[in-house]
């Protein structure tokens, strides 16, 4: 698992780069950050059509050195990455089209892995990261409010272990049991 404590002042986000997942506002945050304490890192993995554009915010806010975009990764290279971060960083809203989050699947994973996550008042992220225990939800669009939640867990390593923590056991209690369940269902459908 991470150890969010021990790791360095590294925000971890992976997922499609397209509007709803926002990850423009992410690196505007993020660039907040950096201003404060300069040796903060934004690590994102992924691809789409926004990855381009985010490259072009990220130089432009003058953040483009702290800032690493690996594009697409496999799994063990994700899980990896999440075990070495502070914090997990997803700035959902809603699309102009609409279109919205399902599942984080993202978010689980980081809380599985231990990691506190930093998300928006979204679709279902807030049934999984509750707000100043397991993580800290802003509002959709609220980049402000994004990047001073990061200084905070920046600041404050034994915070991001505590809530590193309770987003685990959260985690195993809620969703073992579904994985469990969807492999029994596919042992008695073969």
């Amino acid at each position: 698992g991470g150890s969010p404590e021990t790791s360095g002042p590294v925000f971890f986000g992976v997922g499609r780069f397209a509007e709803k997942k926002a990850p423009y506002l992410t690196v505007l945050a993020f660039s907040k950050v950096v201003k404060v304490l300069p040796d903060a890192r934004l690590i994102m993995v992924g691809d789409g059509p926004l990855l381009g554009p985010c490259k072009r915010l990220a130089a432009s806010l003058g953040v483009g050195s702290t800032t690493e975009f690996l594009g697409v990764q496999g799994h063990s290279r994700v899980s990896e990455l999440m075990r070495n971060a502070r914090a997990f960083v997803q700035h959902s809203l809603e699309a102009d089209d609409g279109d919205c989050e399902g599942t984080p699947v993202a978010v689980i994973e980081a809380q599985m892995t231990g990691l506190p996550v930093i998300s928006t008042r979204h679709a279902g992220i807030p049934d999984v990261v509750v707000d100043e225990d397991t993580g800290f939800i802003v509002d959709e669009g609220d980049a402000d409010g994004m990047s001073a939640r990061m200084l905070q867990l920046a600041h404050d390593p034994e915070l991001a272990g505590k809530m590193g923590r309770a987003a685990r056991q959260r985690a195993e209690a809620h969703y073992n049991l579904d994985r469990h369940l969807n492999q029994l269902a596919e042992m008695i459908d073969a």
